[in-house]
């Protein structure tokens, strides 16, 4: 396998000014990968230091190759588009996650995402329906697991009887 190269969109100092100035964490991780990069560190190495996966160095390096240093800003933070559910859908979103579905279980965003593309016919994926998840103050609910050879209810009260005798 061919190591991955860099092109000299910018000298190896200017990629660690950028890193050392970078306020945001993400770019700020990008520019560390780059300058790792240009001073000849291998990507196991810059895997090494940095903890990212080999895919994701990779991927960035193969990204700053082809459109240089505009592809390392951070966009999120130019993200304006309002929000799926004002704040009436929002409010009622939050009460009625305070009941159980009617389809039984717990809220997932799957189910979130149902409720909402049926009561308002908003279409959103099952990530932005997380997101309102998590922004009304819920968790992941996930339920126990049960061994696979786990004791019935009724033999589980059987044990226990027995656990109490003199």
């Amino acid at each position: 396998m061919r190591p991955a190269l860099l092109f000299p969109h910018q000298t190896s100092d200017e990629l660690e000014l950028a890193y050392r100035q970078a306020e945001r964490a993400v770019e700020r991780s990008r520019w560390h990968i780059l300058w790792l990069k240009s001073k000849g560190l291998t990507i196991p190495e810059i895997k090494a230091v940095t903890s990212f996966s080999r895919t994701t160095i990779s991927t960035l390096v193969r990204a700053y190759n082809a459109g240089g240093p505009a592809l390392v800003v951070d966009k999120r933070r130019w993200n304006t588009s309002a929000p799926a559910l004002n704040a009436e859908q929002q409010e009622q979103l939050f009460q009625v996650l305070q009941r159980p579905p009617e389809a039984g279980g717990l809220w997932t965003s799957q189910k979130v995402q149902g409720y909402v593309h049926e009561q308002w016919a908003v279409e959103m994926t099952s990530v932005c329906a997380w997101g309102c998840l998590r922004k009304l103050g819920f968790t992941v609910q996930v339920p126990r697991p049960t061994h696979v050879q786990a004791a019935t209810p009724e033999e589980q009260a059987i044990w226990i009887k027995k656990s109490k005798r003199p």
